[in-house]
């Protein structure tokens, strides 16, 4: 019988829960351990784990047969989580963003480097088909010479979302709109056209008590000459399906909540099938999205550990989307580098 694969997991919070989840549903793979903050809340959410809650992390790090550990804490924790972690010589797998700064990103790096071990960044929408399907009609060359790209992720979330939370704070969100809830969208966007070059853009606060901004709008050049624009926030009730419109030379194809929904090209339209059941979009719900994504996620980690080769989304994948972001909010409507 092959041996299974231990894992522990960084948080408590519903993403933590969904990870544990999947977890179980992998059969070559055991949760071990979670780590919450304080030992008063290891206790309450014990029983939402088929596995010891400790409060220390240390504990967990010496656990024995633990091989990969998922974090799940907040965003501008990661750095000092990923160089706790590393320093056992174990495997990451981490939550998006990797980090809030690229600065924080790029130390990341020369850390997993140092420790030799592996670092995937999640990233679960890369792993739909439709996706996939989608990276192939533009590589096949159906729409011609891409010349522009429209996306948006016009969400929603309530005033409650953000009240006592470190959500939507500079610090540890470092942001809010785009780098916690669009940053999955962007990281579609750039993986299937190319990097971005340049960008302008504004972001406020328009409606959400918090730090970071709850409405957005860029435009930008992606490094091989198309043009693209961004719309973003999370104060546009009631929430729509995230989507990218890719408009080419021979044509256009829209993708819209995890779906090829159309094209004005024939032979991509034979291939749409179109459902009403998805795997969810987080419109308007943080945790309406489903497992399966996840699932493969976690999967390819432990590909990745058991046979020697990268992860799906490693560090120099993941730094790109926060690249992005980052100069977005440095903008301010002037003309900023992608670095």
């Amino acid at each position: 019988m092959e041996n299974k694969i231990g894992f522990g997991i960084i948080g408590t919070g519903n993403i933590a829960r969904l990870h544990a989840r999947c977890i179980e549903a992998i059969p070559n793979a055991k949760l071990l351990g979670v780590v919450s903050k304080t030992k008063s809340r290891a206790e309450s959410v014990q029983e939402n784990f088929s596995s010891p809650v400790f409060w220390d992390i240390d504990q967990l790090l010496k656990t024995p047969d633990l091989e990969i550990v998922c974090i799940c804490n907040e965003s501008g924790l990661h750095l000092e989580t990923i160089s706790k972690i590393a320093k056992y010589g174990l495997n990451i797998l981490c939550e998006k963003p990797l980090e809030i700064t690229t600065d924080r990103i790029d130390t990341i790096s020369k850390i997993i480097k140092e420790h030799n071990v592996k670092l995937g960044c999640v990233f679960q929408n890369r792993m739909n088909p439709e996706f996939i399907q989608l990276k192939k009609i533009l590589a096949e060359g159906l729409l011609g010479k891409i010349l522009l790209v429209q996306t948006s992720v016009n969400w929603y979330r309530s005033l409650e979302y953000y009240e006592d939370s470190w959500r939507g704070t500079k610090e540890i969100d470092g942001g809010a709109t785009f780098i916690n809830q669009g940053i999955h969208t962007i990281d579609l966007m750039i993986n299937l056209i190319g990097d971005v070059a340049e960008i302008s853009g504004f972001i406020d606060t328009l409606h959400h008590n918090i730090e970071g901004e709850d409405v957005g709008v860029a435009s930008f050049r992606f490094k091989n000459g198309a043009l693209g624009t961004l719309s973003g926030g999370t104060a546009l009730y009631p929430g729509e399906p995230e989507s990218i419109g890719v408009f080419g030379t021979l044509g256009n194809v829209q993708f819209k909540g995890g779906q090829i929904v159309s094209s004005s090209l024939p032979e991509i339209k034979d291939l749409l099938d179109i459902k009403v059941d998805s795997n969810g979009s987080g419109a308007s719900d943080p945790m309406g999205i489903g497992e399966q994504f996840h699932i493969d996620s976690i999967t390819n980690m432990i590909a990745a550990v058991k046979y020697e080769k990268e992860p799906l989304v490693g560090v120099n994948e993941a730094r790109k989307s926060v690249a992005f972001i980052n100069a977005l909010y440095r903008s301010k409507g002037n003309i900023e580098n992608i670095i």
